[in-house]
């Protein structure tokens, strides 16, 4: 019975009937090459003197197995690229490299864990390159510079979408070629560098007087700006302009003596006897001076009442894993808010907060003392000419 060993030794080339150049050749240290004469890996594959090479070995260690890309220039072998299966910390993994000679360098692996490590070698979050995980994870960390682009061609539109269980829940939009767009549906923040703008929006066109920043559960700290806020007071788009009744003449009168001094007790509790003292009124004796005058609070733009629903859920700490890019997180409360009892689950808890619009209730109690005055000043004159 002939042996492989046999054969090897035996047939040493197995001539190309439609050429003269070697098919096959299996040389005396087993290896084979298919379109050259002196293979120098198990097994290499090489189209003409001067083409292109495919190379299957393994490291003079056994500790590594690589499926190498070359080309030959002149006699010289040039590696172009090659795809490593190696132990020694990656047991599992694959390497990918490419060269310009004889040597290569990493640029992409896959590891045990199934990540895909493009430009790194490692998952920390603080070295520079890509990280794709199986369970779909991504980041990208690059120096001194952004870490993605991304750009829409032809017309305005979405530029990155996402979603939440497939379901789209916001978008970054362009518009008009200059114009960006944060937010979902028809409610979007718009930037205008060109105007020095950011105005509300539906992400294809301005929306006018429809959108609100922040809510009564969900409120900013301070605003800073050089001005004040301006309104609209257009006579244009004003109707039932009226001077105030004797019944709110007779609130407002009363209001007027309901400006207290006040800290707020979430201050108090974060910044102790440093939190500030405040000026203002009682959103309920506001209410209580209307209902007494006969009126009723809520039929006026100075006061307001905000209803939401609120649940609450502990979520545990979280310890730091660099190696899956987790940072570490204390145990904390976690409130969802919901604006309607429809949307609330069983057991939320109902909250209700009242305000107050100073510049409008500051606005009613001057108009009552301005019509107060009128009538004082008028009774005197009658009785100064009697």
């Amino acid at each position: 019975m002939t042996r492989p060993r046999d054969i090897a030794d035996s047939i040493n080339r197995i001539n190309s009937s439609a050429a003269d150049a070697t098919a096959v050749t299996i040389d005396s240290s087993e290896n084979v090459g298919i379109g050259l004469t002196d293979p120098d890996t198990p097994l290499e594959i090489q189209r003409g003197s001067s083409g292109n090479a495919l190379k299957l070995s393994s490291s003079a260690d056994g500790a590594s197995v690589f499926l190498a890309f070359e080309q030959q220039e002149s006699g010289t072998k040039h590696v172009r690229g090659r795809i490593r299966a190696a132990s020694n910390g990656v047991e599992g993994g694959l390497i990918f490299e490419t060269g310009a000679s004889s040597s290569t360098s990493e640029r992409m692996r896959i590891d045990n864990s199934g990540r895909l490590l493009v430009g790194k070698t490692t998952n920390a979050i603080g070295t520079a390159g890509h990280t794709l995980q199986a369970d779909g994870f991504f980041s990208a960390t690059r120096s001194a510079s952004h870490c993605a682009g991304f750009n829409r061609l032809s017309d305005d539109g979405n530029v990155v979408e996402i979603r939440k269980d497939g379901t789209l829940v916001g978008s970054i939009n362009s518009r008009a070629g200059e114009f960006i767009a944060i937010g979902y549906s028809d409610t979007y923040l718009e930037f205008n560098a060109g105007s020095n703008q950011i105005n509300p929006s539906t992400g294809s066109a301005g929306r006018d007087n429809a959108i609100d920043l922040g809510s009564s559960s969900a409120r900013f700290d301070d605003i800073f700006a050089t001005n004040g806020t301006i309104q609209p007071s257009d006579q244009n788009e004003k109707q039932d302009i009226a001077s105030l009744t004797s019944a709110e003449i007779t609130a407002a009168k009363a209001i007027s003596k309901l400006f207290k001094t006040f800290k707020w007790k979430d201050k108090v509790t974060s910044k102790g006897d440093s939190a500030r003292t405040h000026a203002g009124v009682i959103a309920q004796e506001v209410q209580s001076a209307m209902s007494d005058a006969g009126l009723d609070a809520t039929k006026y733009a100075f006061f307001c009442s905000d209803t939401w629903y609120e649940t609450y859920t502990d979520v545990p700490a979280v310890e730091a894993n660099e190696e899956n890019g987790t940072e570490a997180q204390d145990a904390y409360t976690r409130t969802d808010t919901y604006n309607t009892a429809d949307e609330a689950p069983e057991g939320a808890t109902e909250k209700t907060r009242l305000g107050i619009r100073y510049p409008e209730l500051l606005a009613f109690v001057g108009a009552a003392t301005e019509q107060r005055l009128t009538s004082i000043e008028a009774r005197l004159t009658a009785l100064e000419n009697s």
